[in-house]
């Protein structure tokens, strides 16, 4: 799932415009259209400002395509790969660049105030300063993009319901590593660039990941079940997911 935001659309209708919840997502909608490397991507929403100097916010689902096509380059150093994304509202037309590992990163679901959005696995209530997880229960947290599921993500459509999305294991030992470590805030924070994060402190052990897939009746939504260690200490707590095989105990160290 992506949010864009675009200036340079001025042949767009103030508005905000919502894809049709029971059809699958438009390519096009609220007069603007969305391609990833040519291939056009399923729209949720399009919200349209009244002050024309504002920017155009459009939020889509990259098509499963999209990886396929990249532009595979060598620059001596390594190699990297680019694409871009293209958005129209038929008479004006923003492209921006992709450069990297573009399908490198995924990201947890937050509040305003950066608290990872997680239910307590036992009531399906949130997880807030005032009804912190506890030590030894399992917890529920939401993310975008880190790992493959076998079958793959639907693209347009809900995950239908009583499917079974289990982390895809053909492509790599594990879904990845879920640690909690204590907080480094910017700028030595790791984010966005791969490698240690300045100046961190040893991480706790992975943490036991009890099931990871995609969620039912959501577009793009994943959902990895945890437990929380039965040692762990009060307070707030940074959480790091790596996509690879981690050795060092220090989140990022092997680039996920």
């Amino acid at each position: 799932m992506v949010t864009l935001y675009v200036s340079g659309l001025s042949a767009l209708k103030p508005g905000t415009y919502l894809a049709p919840p029971s059809q699958p997502l438009p390519a096009t909608l609220g007069g603007v259209t969305v391609a990833v490397n040519n291939d056009y991507a399923p729209l949720l929403a399009v919200i349209v400002p009244a002050i024309p100097a504002s920017k155009v916010q459009v939020n889509f689902q990259v098509p499963s395509s999209a990886d396929a096509s990249l532009l595979y380059e060598y620059f001596g150093a390594g190699p990297s790969y680019s694409g871009y994304i293209s958005v129209t509202d038929g008479i004006n037309k923003a492209v921006t660049n992709m450069t990297g590992n573009v399908s490198q990163w995924g990201g947890f679901f937050s509040d305003a105030d950066g608290y990872a959005i997680a239910i307590h696995r036992s009531d399906s209530t949130p997880v807030t300063q005032q009804s912190p997880a506890h030590p030894g229960e399992s917890i529920v947290v939401y993310a975008d993009g880190f790992f493959l599921t076998w079958p793959s993500s639907p693209i347009a459509v809900p995950v239908p319901p009583l499917a079974s999305f289990e982390a895809n294991y053909l492509r790599r030992a594990k879904a990845g590593d879920l640690y909690l470590q204590a907080y480094i805030g910017p700028p030595n924070n790791c984010a966005p660039n791969p490698g240690p994060c300045a100046g961190s402190a040893p991480s706790t052990p992975p943490l036991k990941i009890n099931s990871a897939g995609l969620v039912e009746g959501s577009i793009g939504v994943e959902e990895i079940n945890f437990a929380i260690p039965s040692s762990q200490a009060p307070g707030s707590w940074a959480l790091f997911f790596n996509d690879c095989m981690e050795t060092t105990g220090i989140p990022g160290s092997c680039g996920g």
